[in-house]
């Protein structure tokens, strides 16, 4: 098990949003000026992210997750799945800034829809 899965998600919002908003909130809060899948904002300390109760918002791009599924030859409800799923290990506090942190949760990401989906 890994160390920041002993989290209790206590509230957990997912809001479904289109291009415009996502870039909108990307250059407002993040300042970042690109179309994103998904921005997680947390609602607790994040410094207190394994063994706590977490609340959060996860806005989510509906057409870039689209995309995705097209571009990755996945299902819509897949990459759903992955997107939420990626939101949530942001909640838990893994981080994707390196090469190697990217790939600790895309492992995560495929262990955890492998789970979901019975296989």
């Amino acid at each position: 098990m890994e160390e920041n899965e002993s989290c209790r998600f206590i509230s957990v919002e997912v809001v479904f949003v289109d291009d415009k908003e996502i870039l909108e909130i990307n250059r407002t809060y993040l300042n970042h000026d690109y179309i994103t899948d998904i921005i997680t904002f947390p609602y607790h300390e994040e410094s207190d992210s394994s063994q706590a109760d977490l609340e959060g918002t996860l806005f989510c791009c509906a057409p870039q997750i689209r995309r995705q599924s097209r571009d990755y030859g996945a299902s819509f409800e897949t990459e759903v799945l992955r997107v939420v799923i990626h939101g949530l290990l942001h909640l838990a506090g893994y981080l994707d800034d390196t090469p190697a942190s990217q790939k600790h949760m895309h492992d995560l990401e495929n262990r955890y829809i492998t789970l979901y989906q019975g296989n």
